[in-house]
């Protein structure tokens, strides 16, 4: 009896340690929950107008949105590098082709929503902390960094700012680059402009017309489609508008969609 009480104090020494080091992170923090796990930047909880007056009818209407927790955002996206530790681990059952681009640094392509669940539920298990893909707003939010502008810099894409088709990098047009290249936006997340487009949660729809407010993903009866966000290096500067959205069918995957981690802050 005494060594079962023992055990629920440190088990509970153990949880409150957990909640107060979760309690203590700031907007700005980069934080690594295991050594295989990729690094993160939190961001604030706050508002911002989702969509775009200067795209697509597709990024109307404009709407409010509020982010009422702060969350973790993979600094980078996913790399062939951390997406191989889950396959040899036993976590990921696919091994997606490179093109011979090389693996490593480069974002893991190639891969379908179920791929990503068996990616986020190793996370999820090696960290003990929730992980998984962002809503299409959150995912937005976590892009404008606090701007209202079409790119986080301002309202026109700059020369070698980003991997896009004409936007003057070594690899616009031919193939992703490293992640890392260019410089991150104002809360230290990097390529969120280019490179690789970007799964996210949301079914496909033709607006934002019924949007939950709170940035929770929408999701509908008939989920075929479902929203990519981002650019790629193989589409023009307008598609890594922080507005733009695309659709991508769930059955298909591609040398140009790749995602990022989004972890839940207790």
């Amino acid at each position: 009896m005494k060594s079962l009480i023992i055990l629920i104090s440190l088990l509970a020494v153990s949880l409150f340690a957990n909640n107060a080091l979760a309690e203590t992170l700031k907007p700005g923090d980069v934080i690594r929950d295991c050594p295989l796990c990729p690094e993160m930047v939190v961001i604030p909880a706050g508002s911002f107008q989702m969509g775009s007056t200067k795209g697509k009818k597709r990024e109307l209407p404009l709407t409010k949105i509020t982010i009422k927790k702060p969350l973790a955002v993979s600094r980078y996206e996913i790399t062939f590098k951390e997406w191989d530790a889950c396959h040899a681990d036993g976590g990921c059952t696919k091994r997606p082709f490179d093109r011979d681009w090389g693996r490593g640094q480069r974002p893991v392509m190639n891969v379908l929503h179920t791929d990503i669940a068996e990616y986020m539920a190793w996370l999820s298990k090696k960290s003990g902390h929730t992980y998984r893909l962002p809503s299409e707003a959150e995912w937005e939010y976590a892009a404008r960094a606090g701007s209202a502008t079409e790119f986080s810099w301002g309202d026109q894409m700059l020369s070698g700012a980003a991997n896009c088709r004409g936007c003057g990098t070594e690899w616009s047009g031919i193939k992703s680059a490293p992640v890392g290249q260019f410089k991150p936006n104002a809360w230290g997340l990097y390529d969120m402009h280019g490179n690789v487009l970007e799964h996210v949660t949301d079914c496909w729809t033709k607006s934002h017309k019924k949007l939950p407010p709170d940035g929770s993903p929408l999701v509908t009866k008939k989920c075929m489609s479902k929203v990519v966000k981002g650019g790629a290096w193989y589409y023009l500067s307008r598609v890594s508008r922080s507005a733009s959205r695309a659709r991508n069918d769930t059955r298909v995957y591609s040398y140009f969609i790749g995602f990022r981690a989004f972890r839940e802050i207790k």
